[in-house]
């Protein structure tokens, strides 16, 4: 069961003002747009967490079991610059279950483009962390044109290829009699590292998941097939690694032309336990992008 839970871990204007000699007054600025806090998404309603102007935008998507908030470092760490917002995915934290049971890697790439199309954002920066990070690929081999950059937080590399006796050691304990157990184990091995906090708050949201959409998700993971998507989109890209770092899975080393930067003395949760430092990251990568 050890093996099929780490196999399972490895389970994204030009204003022209007149001269003040003019007669003619400038044209006001158009007011900012509301924050959004819910979208109609594809299958149910969204919890979106938004807020700050101006900048690249930046998407947050969290991983299985999770939700938005636990990128709140980030969030508030961005808005003093630029708009920046995360959304719970369908069925975890704050947003409806799917209606038509629908957990796949797509379904949840399409609820990205629901809160992209509400938010109003036209070119953005999108941040996926561990599954977060396939539905940011699926969203990109869709929509390639709206992306600046897509940032991958200890995100592993494309799954569907694993042997099927694997993926029938993953459904078993993802059945119902196994499955708080096993799951926990699994959360327990990639905790590692992490600050009490941080354990507390990934194992809470992870319990608070219904066990169809974790199972769901998770299973849609091996039958995605990531580098495909990916490859339909061309743009800067970039992979934060920290419990991941080593493994031959992760996305950087399974994929040819992803730069990478390592975060220590981390868990898989990267961003929650070493805030400053993936902010840092964070930073000179969308320096880098509106220089273009």
């Amino acid at each position: 069961m050890k093996s099929a839970a780490r196999l399972a871990l490895l389970a994204a204007t030009v204003g022209c003002a007149h001269p003040k000699s003019s007669s003619l007054s400038s044209a006001p600025d158009a007011p900012p747009l509301p924050p959004v806090s819910s979208v109609a998404g594809p299958a149910g309603r969204l919890s979106v967490d938004d807020g700050g102007r101006g900048g690249l935008p930046v998407l947050f998507v969290h991983g299985n079991g999770s939700n938005k908030s636990q990128w709140a470092e980030q969030l508030s760490h961005l808005r003093a610059t630029r708009r920046a917002a995360a959304f719970d995915l369908r069925g975890m934290g704050q947003s409806a279950p799917s209606a038509d049971g629908d957990y796949s890697v797509e379904a949840f790439g399409a609820d990205v483009a629901a809160v992209a199309d509400a938010m109003k954002l036209s070119r953005f920066v999108l941040v996926g962390h561990s599954f977060g990070g396939a539905v940011t690929c699926a969203y990109a081999g869709r929509h390639p044109e709206r992306l600046a950059g897509l940032v991958f937080a200890d995100v592993a590399g494309d799954l569907s290829g694993t042997p099927a006796d694997r993926i029938e050691g993953l459904k078993r304990g993802l059945a119902p009699d196994n499955y708080a157990q096993f799951t926990d184990a699994w959360f327990d091995g990639i905790l590692a590292g992490s600050t009490d906090r941080t354990r507390a708050a990934v194992l809470a949201s992870l319990h608070a998941t219904p066990r169809e959409v974790f199972t769901g998700a998770t299973l849609g993971l091996y039958s995605f097939p990531l580098k495909d998507a990916l490859a339909r989109y061309s743009g800067p890209r970039l992979s934060i690694a920290s419990y991941l770092a080593e493994n031959p899975l992760v996305i950087h080393r399974a994929i040819e032309g992803i730069p990478a930067r390592v975060i220590g003395g981390a868990s898989h949760w990267l961003m929650m336990d070493r805030p400053e430092e993936f902010d840092r990251i964070l930073d000179e990568f969308l320096a880098t992008l509106e220089k273009k």
